[in-house]
């Protein structure tokens, strides 16, 4: 036995004997005999009667599972399988009930394996009865570290064991050692249910690709999967995070090969990457070999598979318009970061926002100079407090001695903001609004993009035209810079690739009329341009048709077209009920008797009297029919076109094919680069030790759970602004908190 054991025995020994019953003697000379175990002991004789001392109740977590015969309390019971035992006080203590809790009672055991308790599943509001299983624990584990990133230590650590062991005390908590190879195993697992998947939808896929440096100097390259599932779902899956020795264009396309044969895929839609020139050779290599895999691997030759990352795009044209303001940015830039650069500094800014009366919550931020929509945010929030800032230029004086402050003879930063800067943030904030808002569509992960792209692009054309011609110079000069890289960029973009324009016409509220809209409104209703720009989206569309109804037509019945002949045999099969003929009996060929379906009589004579649309093909019949009119619901719901096309595939089985491919094209390449986020927390400087396979599971594997787990994970800006704020006002709570205890302290 255990030192643990002999200490549990003696305390539960003497929890014992203070339940015992005490009892009182009086005699003739009020002397009180106190028996206690049959211990005795004389008490002094006293004028006041004497007391009973209260019963104690049982401290032992042992009688949580016994009661005590009611008749016969040196006797207690199983409460499961009604065993007697010995409990007396004397010579009898807990071990025996304990062990036989633990040990013996089959009972207990068959409960505690099925004991289940009412837990909330995580992401939604469903509360279903769980039991405990250790198997299960460990994988809770596993998917803990892997989406919170944690090490594999974690589960060493002592304060994460003593929670498990308040929290499950019956866990068994693995070494580090069996969770990295738990976290392998559940990889393999989901790759291959991933892999399941993709094969029994059998359809495109559509690929984004990027390359990232890490901190040990690897170079990675991640590819993300995005296609449409039968139940019209958009599924956005990271599927390779490998190695890569450089950035040239044959290792970027046999990196590509080689992750596509290990997945299985062999039928690609597009690739969108962002306008590195590498890329270009690399896609040419792929499309290539794709071709020697099967015929209907590419669609149409592949001449549509370059698709150019539109967010990528609008930087470099924001970009180009930004370098006219770059002294009033850098200014306020300057600004914002000496407030940020010390506690003391922020505590005379937030005293200005109050004497200012500042109602704006949260504080200033500061931008990557990289990215322009880190840029707008700083201009955008700066400019809510301007007031504070100019308060600080006429009363601090290290604000400003920090921008008076020279080196070499000049002044070593630009600033503090004049007027002058103020104004030109304020119009550049204005301007930029319509880039900032496209810049989060084009950003989102788990919505479809590519039906508004091209409304995106034209709004954006627009907005530059219209401020070219402006009596304001400045935004003039602006808008005229970035209308020529405007057009240098879209223009080369929809030339390679008209699929973003295909993607508006499948939307049903605008279908071609909205197409027609857009080109009228940049070229002019009777220009030529326009008319050339109608033609070429509907040849194209009749190419996809064709190309779609040749692969899903079945054998033997022609060639395809875009005629009612070449696209009327699925509604033919419906009409002949079985799809087995258009007789309503099966005779041999040596009858001479036919008897013809009277459906498929009276459809016909209908077409011929009332010219039905029946004889048009599918995509004649959707571009025929009116646009989805979306009326105001008050439940706040928004038009989802997935939903429609899913609703609706019946009635368009070919063009619902085209629709699940062009619709699942990625417009920008962020789905890619947010895996770098990932991996730029996993392969950190304390965890640089990693393996490259190591962080393939680990960045794959969060970015499968986290899409099962959760129903989007998308990133809003938006959203992180309001927690910085947030974040600023518990620091600012604090701050004052800890002022009026100083004061207080102080008096």
């Amino acid at each position: 036995m255990s030192n643990y054991s002999r200490v549990q025995d003696n305390l539960d020994c003497v929890a014992d004997d203070l339940e015992h019953e005490v009892e009182v003697n009086d005699n003739e000379n009020d002397l009180a005999t106190i028996v206690t175990g049959g211990n005795k002991r004389k008490k002094s004789s006293s004028s006041k009667p004497p007391l009973l001392r209260k019963k104690m109740a049982p401290r032992s977590p042992v009688w949580q599972h016994f009661t005590r015969v009611p008749n016969d309390h040196t006797k207690c019971k199983c409460n499961y399988c009604g065993q007697e035992f010995e409990c007396g006080t004397v010579g009898y203590g807990t071990s025996t009930l304990r062990t036989h809790n633990r040990e013996r009672c089959q009972k207990f055991k068959d409960l505690q394996k099925n004991q289940t308790i009412l837990t909330q599943d995580v992401g939604s509001d469903e509360v279903v009865a769980r039991g405990f299983s250790q198997e299960a624990c460990r994988r809770a584990t596993v998917k803990m570290i892997v989406l919170d990133e944690l090490p594999f230590s974690v589960v060493e650590n002592a304060g994460f064991r003593h929670f498990c062991s308040v929290a499950a005390p019956r866990y068994l908590l693995p070494s580090r050692r069996t969770i990295s190879r738990d976290t392998l195993e559940m990889y393999l697992e989901e790759k291959v249910k991933l892999k399941s998947l993709l094969a029994g939808n059998k359809q495109r896929v559509s690929l984004t690709t990027d390359i990232w440096t890490s901190i040990t100097t690897a170079s990675y390259m991640v590819i993300t999967a995005h296609f449409i599932d039968r139940d019209w779902n958009l599924h956005r899956k990271i599927i390779s995070f490998n190695t890569v020795n450089d950035h040239s264009s044959e290792t970027i396309g046999k990196q590509l090969e080689k992750c596509l044969i290990d997945w299985g895929i062999e039928r690609v839609f597009t690739v969108s990457v962002d306008n590195a020139s590498p890329n270009e050779g690399a896609l040419r290599y792929l499309i290539d070999r794709v071709k020697t895999w099967r015929d209907d691997g590419l669609v149409l030759n592949g001449d549509y598979l370059h698709v150019r990352c539109c967010a990528h795009i609008l930087n470099l044209i924001v970009t180009e318009g930004l370098k006219e303001l770059e002294q009033s940015i850098v200014s306020v830039r300057n600004a914002v970061k000496y407030v940020r650069s010390s506690t003391a500094r922020m505590q005379a800014f937030q005293i200005r926002v109050q004497q200012e009366k500042i109602k704006c919550r949260g504080s200033v931020i500061l931008d990557c100079p990289t990215r322009w929509n880190s840029t707008y945010s700083m201009l955008n929030t700066a400019l809510k407090f301007k007031p504070a800032f100019d308060r600080m230029a006429l009363e601090d004086n290290l604000y400003d001695a920090y921008f008076n402050e020279k080196e070499g003879g000049k002044k070593k930063r630009e600033g503090p903001p004049l007027y002058s800067d103020w104004e030109n943030t304020r119009r550049i904030v204005k301007f930029l609004k319509t880039f900032h808002d496209a810049t989060l569509q084009f950003s989102s992960s788990l919505k479809v993009t590519s039906n508004i792209c091209y409304n995106l692009i034209c709004q954006i054309e627009q907005s530059l035209g219209s401020l070219s011609t402006s009596n304001d110079s400045l935004l003039s000069f602006m808008a005229i810079k970035m209308k020529e890289k405007f057009n240098k960029y879209w223009d080369g973009c929809f030339k390679i690739n008209k699929l973003l324009i295909i993607a508006s016409v499948l939307d049903p509220r605008g279908k071609m009329k909205f197409a027609t809209h857009c080109f009228e409104k940049l070229y002019g209703k009777d220009n030529a341009k326009c008319v050339e720009m109608k033609e070429m989206i509907k040849n194209l569309l009749i190419k996809l048709y064709e190309s779609y109804n040749a692969q899903y037509k079945p054998s033997g019945s022609g060639s395809a077209s875009g005629s009612a002949s070449g696209s009327t045999s699925e509604s033919q099969n419906l009409t002949s009920g079985s799809g087995s003929g258009s007789h309503f009996w099966d005779l041999d060929d040596d009858d001479d008797v036919m008897i013809e379906d009277p459906f498929s009589e009276f459809s016909k004579a209908v077409a011929v009297s009332e010219d039905s649309p029946e004889l048009s093909n599918e995509l004649d019949l959707y571009l025929m029919e009116k646009t989805e009119k979306i009326a105001k619901s008050n439940l706040g719901t928004k038009f989802d076109i997935l939903l429609w096309w899913r609703v609706n595939s019946a009635n368009y089985p070919i063009l619902s094919s085209i629709a699940r491919d062009v619709l699942a094209i990625p417009v920008s390449t962020v789905a890619s680069e947010s895996a770098f986020s990932t991996g730029g927390r996993i392969l950190d400087q304390y965890r640089s030790s990693l393996t490259p396979d190591m962080v393939e599971a680990l960045v794959l594997l969060q970015n499968w759970l986290r899409t099962s787990l959760f129903v989007d994970t998308t990133t809003d800006l938006n959203k992180l602004v309001e927690d910085n704020e947030f974040m600023d006002q518990l620091a600012e709570e604090l701050r004052k908190s800890t002022t009026v205890d100083q004061l207080c302290r102080s008096t």
